[in-house]
């Protein structure tokens, strides 16, 4: 019989928002677990050193490591991911708690800790703090105070709300109820199915925060409030295609709309493919249009023309504060074997190789894949292949007409 693997719990947030706190609370109320820490890098922490085990006190002071693309990112390396696995086989332990650095993205190290086989993440606790929230989402204000960088720790924040089981908002005592009821909202669009609880000092059972069987890696990634956009947008685009192929009306070879029998086609092409959503691919008017009551949305912009680089850089400077979080995949005109996932968080931007189009492959392989994969079949387009742009912007107080028309101008001539 398989060995009962240790289950691990992730605690991540920024500096000052009280993860630390939470940790000592769990450490005195172990509620009948063994538990072991693990500190990611000791030196800016006060864990209480008498609840931490001499053996258990594992750091990594070199856990920050720069990525060729310029962004910071906190790893396990080998040898802490082997300390993890060590201290495991010593049989002293039944959980493993281990609290991140204040700078680090939960994600990559879940990558890292779903490596470990005889271990088990059990859950990730995001921590962050209410009034801080309050002042990041307040339409970007807080970006404007002098000689602070704040775009990085909203970037933080996000991604920390945004991958996590658990998400513990703290001081809960600094907001009033309005603006707490405004900081549930914008949660709930960033990460609309994370258990939320909020706090005063972390005040919470420890039984939410170790021993939950709450994490599943695939389930988290896939509830992000970006990707159920995307698949919203999916599902409608399916709907449209459903409908086309129940409509006996003549199919235009250049656009792709549907014409009555007998009906001369009025639409300008060439407007069309300007704007790169000529085909069967339409401007789906409805979406992201409504707002909750805090002014926050979400809209999908959709192309099939290129980016040019410098003209998305340009606009990259100017990026509307207002803008919470964008994903999506994306193609530039001078690389366009080539798709890029474009991911911002506040007033960070960044684009990353993801691999190549198919549209750049043999034919024989485009024919293959095509024929196995009937759902790329419908979005393959006679021009670009399944190359596309397909953004989710989410944010507060939206302009989408004008963020259209901006992102429209950053298209390649």
């Amino acid at each position: 019989m398989a060995k009962k693997k240790i289950p691990i719990t992730l605690l991540c947030g920024y500096l000052g928002a009280g993860k630390t706190t939470l940790l000592n609370r769990v450490l005195t109320n172990q509620k009948g677990y063994k538990v072991a820490v693990i500190v990611n890098d000791i030196g800016e922490v006060n864990v209480d050193e008498r609840l931490i085990s001499k053996e258990a006190n594992i750091t990594d002071t070199n856990s920050i490591v720069p990525l060729t693309n310029g962004c910071i990112c906190c790893t396990l390396k080998s040898d802490m991911v082997q300390g993890i696995e060590n201290l495991m086989k010593t049989g002293k332990y039944d959980y493993i708690l281990i609290e991140a650095s204040g700078v680090c993205e939960p994600m990559p190290i879940a990558q890292a800790i779903e490596t470990i086989e005889i271990g088990k993440l059990d859950n990730v606790v995001g921590v962050v703090d209410a009034a801080r929230l309050v002042d990041e989402f307040d339409e970007g204000k807080s970006l404007l105070k002098e000689g602070i960088d704040e775009e990085d720790i909203e970037s933080l924040l996000i991604q920390q709300i945004e991958f996590c089981s658990t998400l513990i908002v703290n001081k809960r005592d600094l907001v009033t109820d309005e603006q707490m009821k405004m900081v549930r909202a914008v949660i709930n669009k960033i990460q609309p199915e994370v258990k939320v609880i909020e706090t005063t000092r972390c005040e919470v059972p420890v039984e939410d925060i170790i021993g939950t069987d709450r994490f599943d890696f695939e389930t988290v990634y896939a509830s992000a409030g970006w990707v159920k956009e995307l698949e919203a947008h999916e599902a409608e685009e399916h709907d449209e295609h459903h409908d086309d192929d129940d409509d006996d009306d003549e199919v235009c070879e250049k656009c792709g709309h549907h014409h009555e029998e007998g009906e001369e086609c009025d639409h300008d092409h060439e407007h069309e493919h300007e704007h790169g959503h000529h085909h069967h691919h339409h401007e789906h008017k409805h979406e992201g249009e409504s707002e909750d009551e805090y002014g926050i949305g979400s809209f999908v912009y959709y192309r099939r023309k290129a980016f040019d680089r410098n003209k998305l850089d340009q606009y990259a400077a100017k990026w509307p504060r207002n803008i919470i979080r964008s994903k999506g995949v994306i193609w530039f005109s001078d690389e366009e074997e080539m798709a890029y996932v474009l991911e911002t968080s506040g007033r960070q931007i960044s684009a990353g190789y993801s691999g190549n189009w198919l549209a750049s492959c043999p034919k024989e392989e485009q024919e293959k894949v095509l024929a196995e994969e009937p759902e790329m079949k419908k979005d393959w387009d006679p021009e670009v292949g399944d190359r596309m742009i397909k953004l989710v912007i989410i944010g507060r107080h939206l302009d989408k007409e004008q963020i259209t028309k901006d992102l429209d101008n950053c298209l390649a001539k």
